[in-house]
């Protein structure tokens, strides 16, 4: 058995699989179908431990890209948390402002296949998504933000948008 068989494959280069979600607005999210073919960033948590690195993140892309489409995924693999889903999001939108809930998404019972896309390195830090138009990672980090870090994600930005317009 080889020392890296836990080790997930990286979801650069791959579509991300369909996922139904929430938004804390009570509207139904689908990814990547409902990104209307533009890049977003996706900022997966799957314990509240990665909220300040969240928080890094949303802060970063905020200034840096401010018309980037950034979501705030919290993920719960298991289905026998989904009747809990609505006492998880209530207790979520104590914390969140009103005009932020479209942009907050659960996934629960879901989680599990993201997780599995992306992996659980079991560390600190959310693992950030940035998506293509077409709903392939370009870019993918699970190790906490640095400003290096978020360089990468907007040159990958930059270079994506770039490439697609000479395509298009």
């Amino acid at each position: 058995m080889s020392i890296h068989a836990d080790k997930p494959l990286s979801p650069v280069g791959r579509r991300l699989p369909s996922v139904r979600g929430n938004a804390l607005n009570g509207v139904g999210v689908r990814f990547p179908q409902d990104l209307a073919g533009a890049p977003a960033v996706l900022l997966v948590a799957y314990q509240g431990t990665t909220q300040e690195d969240v928080a890094r993140w949303l802060r970063f892309l905020q200034t840096s890209e401010p018309h980037l489409t950034v979501y705030e995924v919290p993920t719960i693999s298991a289905l026998t948390y989904r009747p809990l889903s609505g006492r998880v999001d209530n207790g979520m939108r104590r914390g969140v402002p009103s005009v932020l809930w479209p942009e907050v998404v659960t996934l629960c019972g879901e989680g599990k296949t993201m997780r599995e896309f992306l992996g659980d390195r079991g560390l600190a830090g959310a693992s950030v998504v940035l998506l293509d138009g077409g709903g392939v990672v370009r870019w993918f980090n699970a190790l906490g933000f640095t400003t290096d870090k978020g360089a990468g994600l907007l040159d990958e930005l930059r270079r994506s948008t770039t490439e697609r317009r000479a395509a298009g």
